[in-house]
């Protein structure tokens, strides 16, 4: 089919073999459908490029005072700082506020749509790091005001709200590496997580700048969950291959987690491992965790301001921007900061 042509809801029944009353229990997520054949209406929208119109017809009849957020997942660290922001100026500012987790497969594509058709919002606060450029344009498409977190897209449509991380993940390596760490071990995200790969990149850069190795097994995907990261830390150390001397943990939530797994068997942090993190969440100062403090805080206050600027036609409004936002590099006891290495 022509993707120039606006694509129709009798296009997807055409091409799906189904009714249009299932297409539409299947974009409000009614019961009614199994789940084989809710996938394939879902796959032939994404394959047809199909945005649903009503969506954007209801929210022009009334203004709805509510803003929603969809976000992967809402665990306690980053993601709930940020929201903490959200919340805050959400309320300052009279807006009321629906949230969503995008948390099945294929949610960053449909839930922002989803959450259009399903319940009227004045604009929508989007984080996924899944979605893809495909799916950002369609919720152009809409044009309902959107603000999106935690991406870089060149695009004149698209406002967002950034926390850099190349450069604060440089300075990390940088400060590891000064202290005279060399078996540097580092725990990342999810490998298609771009964060995480800039992250990785800077240290690589960092480290072959100072003739430091990274080996392949000592570069470990944690997916920014603590568990995940302490599981194959535990399986790198069940393998007997030799301890690093310096973990660098993509979030702060891994580097808690391995802080507390290596103490409880017996292992010294900073004595025997040095530990640091990424993102500054409060816990890591309880504990002496050195990591990169970011305005995770400011980035939801920020993209709250942003849209509401949107919304009220206010002339600091652009039709798009692009917020840049710097961490700071926090040093504390886990690094061992002040102690020899050789």
């Amino acid at each position: 089919m022509d993707q120039k042509k606006q694509v129709k809801l009798a296009d997807v029944c055409a091409a799906a073999r189904v009714s249009s009353a299932t297409v539409s229990r299947v974009l409000n997520n009614q019961s009614g459908v199994g789940d084989e054949l809710r996938q394939k209406v879902l796959a032939t929208m994404r394959d047809l490029n199909y945005v649903p119109r009503a969506a954007a017809r209801n929210l022009s009849r009334a203004k709805s005072d509510t803003i929603g957020i969809v976000f992967q997942d809402l665990t306690p660290g980053f993601l709930l700082t940020v929201f903490r922001g959200i919340m805050t100026r959400a309320s300052s500012a009279g807006y009321h506020v629906l949230t969503a987790l995008s948390t099945e497969a294929g949610d960053e594509m449909d839930l922002p749509l989803r959450l259009l058709a399903e319940r009227r919002v004045d604009g929508l606060i989007w984080y996924d790091p899944r979605a893809t450029v495909r799916a950002v344009n369609n919720l152009v498409r809409e044009t309902v005001p959107f603000v999106l977190l935690q991406r870089k897209l060149a695009s004149a449509d698209v406002s967002s709200v950034y926390i850099e991380c190349e450069d604060s993940a440089a300075e990390m390596m940088h400060h590891l590496v000064g202290l005279g760490y060399r078996r540097i071990m580092l725990v990342t995200g999810a490998e298609t997580d771009e964060d995480s790969a800039r992250k990785l990149a800077a240290a690589r850069r960092v480290a072959d700048k100072h003739g430091v190795k990274l080996p392949a097994d000592r570069i470990l995907v944690g997916h920014h969950v603590g568990t995940h990261a302490v599981r194959a830390l535990a399986a790198y150390v069940e393998s007997g291959k030799r301890m690093p001397d310096a973990i660098f943990a993509f979030n702060d939530d891994m580097a808690l987690g391995i802080m507390n797994w290596l103490r409880q068997r017996g292992v010294r942090v900073p004595e025997d491992v040095a530990v640091v993190g990424f993102d500054g969440v409060a816990e890591a100062e309880w504990v002496g965790l050195t990591t990169v403090q970011t305005p995770m805080y400011d980035m939801g206050v920020l993209a709250m301001q942003m849209l509401v600027d949107r919304l009220s036609g206010s002339a600091n409004a652009e039709k798009a921007r692009q917020v840049v936002l710097k961490g700071q590099l926090v040093v504390r006891n886990s690094c061992g900061a002040g102690q020899r290495k050789r």
